[in-house]
């Protein structure tokens, strides 16, 4: 028998783009831009998806799981970092299940958490889609995170110390607790770094380590549900930036970009003084700009704050939001992505696509768990099993990729022409049988469907 599944949910953010590695740029520091221009990267550039590096060519994967977190919008942030104001769970990638981890307790000596690498290692080298917590292969390595490069330096950035972080790609996971011969749901809320979970903190830079008892990390797949909040912040404040910096309307041109596309041609270390003299011009002719600017400014980035969040909680992350719960089996599908933010981990961000299984709670169907085998992730799957369960895990995921979105209630046709020309062949098939007068009732066809047409029979 089938495993029943629910509704697909289609997260509509979708704000950000991702880079290809060789691409990336990290946040300049002051002597390498004016604070105008570096305002305007962080808000329109790097927060918008410059920090994410594509690992599938900016395609997407799928992943099916159990959610063991989720992070609801604002969790863990203040100040300035609550514009980053996505809804976000974390996938403990299938066949395993939270139980299944209890084969690592108890710590270490002098640690009441199991280190999470090894764990991480386990999940990936023996799940059939252990991959996606990993970079894919390439040529280039990826760049170095936040938490390594300490960008965008003094006096605002500093570099943390290594401890057992595997730059730059160190993972991600969420603390469960070793009870007995069980784990069980600490309420974690917040997943982190891994090393985050194990290392006592630097300068409390991340959240202290739990105590009272044992934890493991379960490392997980983080997907994100991208809220409005830093595209609606971006396109308030980016004329007051543009202003600032000098930039002719409507083109890119400003004094500042050319002192430094200049400085760009000449040898070490004259490139450097020069480019530290462009910005320290552009910040001086900057500072009457603001000062006058600054009371509409306030106005336009506090309006924006707060109706992106307002739009959001109605139509984007909140009825999202409202249908995620830990235990959920689901099937998850958005772009393959690494955030170079913190230390570094892999992500589906954003989310396109959610489907529920409608199992019990942590219960993962027999299709990509076959029963009466050990889940053990210290031991690798049998051959037959890890057949079966990427033959499931492709043919849901298949499926799940031919349905297309939900219809946009503000527009008469259903779709919207944008989300008519982004459709793939499989959903556009579906999409047209969906059409169908036979296919539009809505309670049963017996009640409100009608019969396919057919040509008449031909006259005799």
């Amino acid at each position: 028998m089938a495993t029943p599944t629910g509704p697909i949910i289609a997260p509509p953010g979708q704000y950000t783009h991702c880079v290809d590695r060789k691409d990336y740029r990290d946040v300049p520091g002051l002597f390498d831009e004016g604070i105008p221009t570096m305002i305007e990267f962080i808000l329109c550039e790097y927060l918008l998806g410059g920090k994410l590096v594509c690992l599938a060519g900016g395609a997407d994967r799928c992943a099916i799981g159990v959610v063991a977190s989720v992070e609801q919008v604002g969790a863990g942030k203040s100040g300035f970092d609550a514009i980053d104001n996505d809804f976000s769970f974390n996938v403990l990638l299938a066949p395993y299940t939270p139980r299944d981890f209890h084969v690592y307790g108890p710590p270490a000596a002098g640690h009441n958490v199991v280190e999470p690498h090894q764990v991480r290692d386990d999940v990936a080298a023996h799940s059939p889609q252990g991959f996606l917590l990993l970079d894919a292969p390439s040529p280039t390595s990826l760049p170095a995170p936040v938490d390594q490069s300490g960008a965008p330096g003094p006096p605002l950035g500093s570099a943390q110390p290594q401890g057992t972080a595997t730059w730059p790609n160190d993972g991600y996971g969420v603390l469960w607790k070793l009870e007995g011969g069980d784990v069980v749901d600490a309420h974690q809320i917040e997943g982190n770094n891994l090393h985050k979970l194990y290392d006592t903190p630097v300068n409390d830079d991340w959240p202290a380590l739990p105590g009272g008892g044992d934890y493991v990390a379960l490392p997980v797949i983080h997907c994100e549900c991208e809220g409005s909040r830093i595209c609606f912040v971006c396109q308030a404040m980016k004329p007051f930036l543009e202003a600032m910096q000098g930039k002719i309307p409507g083109t890119d041109f400003s004094p500042s970009a050319a002192c430094h596309a200049v400085a760009k041609w000449l040898p070490w270390p004259l490139n450097k003084l020069v480019k530290a003299v462009c910005s320290f011009v552009e910040d001086i002719v900057a500072i009457p700009i603001a000062i006058a600017l600054a009371p509409a400014a306030a106005a336009a980035f506090a309006t924006a704050w707060e109706t992106a969040q307002a739009f959001d909680d109605l139509f984007v992350t909140g009825p999202v939001a409202k249908q995620i719960h830990v235990g959920d089996v689901v099937i998850v599908s958005g772009r393959w992505a690494w955030d170079a933010g913190h230390s570094g981990h892999t992500e589906l961000h954003p989310v396109k696509t959610i489907q529920k299984l409608q199992t019990p709670p942590f219960v993962i169907p027999p299709e990509v768990r076959p029963p009466a085998l050990d889940y053990d992730p210290r031991k690798p799957l049998t051959a037959g099993t890890v057949d079966d369960i990427i033959e499931a895990h492709d043919r849901w995921c298949h499926l799940v990729s031919e349905a297309p979105p939900p219809p946009d209630p503000r527009h008469p046709d259903g779709l919207t022409p944008p989300q008519l020309g982004a459709l793939t062949p499989g959903q556009i098939t579906v999409h047209g049988e969906q059409q169908k007068p036979e296919n539009t009732w809505a309670i049963h066809p017996l009640i409100d469907g009608c019969a396919p047409a057919h040509d008449p029979d031909p006259i005799r």
